[in-house]
């Protein structure tokens, strides 16, 4: 069977499957939402009570969800990384981040080897960007945290930099996607319990420490050159 048709039937059965969790999860907290409709700040403490009142079941769903939206190319979990900081808080929610964010990206690797010609992505400006810096490594892990980079260009620069070293693969996603995991729940965090400040400092971080990697990955890239030309 082709390589395409696999990729077209995988999709269409994860995508059912997301479906059906997701509506899981609406049964779940249908008594939460009809509680956000009348909401005021007189029952804000029962709210959060009974929105962290959930189970491993409903963790288990979220982290599912979490981890198939990082694996399958073109998808983003931004959405469930927040949901999870409402859901769990800053400390739970960034564990929950982090480690299906992890076997996400372990899971699209994967996908990249049996499922798509990787080759093709070799003519990206981003694959270009992260494989022509000094310390490959370091680009790497600046590559998985920045949120606006395609993990599947990330990932495949990974495979081709690490060949059969999976602890080389494991080392700069484990480190690059800490960052965001914990600043989605901590987010997250913060739009539950309606804390605006939070909330606006989440974001200037999160643009923040998005421009500044991004910045280092152009200033390393200009360093090889001026070593090159020297």
């Amino acid at each position: 069977m082709k390589q395409k048709t696999i990729r077209i039937i995988l999709f269409i059965i994860v995508g059912i499957l997301g479906l059906l969790l997701l509506y899981k999860l609406y049964l779940s907290y249908l008594p939460e939402l009809r509680l956000l409709t009348h909401f005021d700040h007189h029952n804000e403490e029962l709210l959060v009570k009974m929105v962290r009142s959930h189970g491993i079941e409903d963790l288990a769903f979220l982290f599912i969800l979490n981890a198939a939206c990082v694996a399958i190319p073109g998808l983003s979990n931004g959405i469930f990384c927040v949901l999870n900081g409402i859901l769990y808080g800053p400390a739970l929610g960034f564990i929950v981040n982090w480690i299906s964010d992890i076997l996400g990206q372990v899971l699209l690797m994967e996908c990249l080897r049996k499922l798509y010609d990787i080759r093709n992505m070799s003519n990206s400006r981003i694959y270009k960007l992260l494989t022509s810096q000094k310390y490959p490594m370091v680009a790497l892990t600046i590559g998985y945290l920045i949120p606006f980079i395609p993990s599947a260009t990330v990932s495949y620069v990974n495979v081709m930099i690490n060949k059969g070293s999976r602890k080389k693969q494991l080392t700069p996603i484990v480190i690059g996607v800490a960052p965001m995991a914990y600043l989605y729940a901590y987010g997250g965090d913060s739009i539950l319990h309606l804390d605006s400040s939070r909330i606006i400092k989440s974001v200037i971080i999160f643009v923040v420490l998005a421009l500044i990697a991004a910045a280092i990955l152009f200033i390393m890239k200009s360093l090889k050159k001026h070593t090159k030309k020297a």
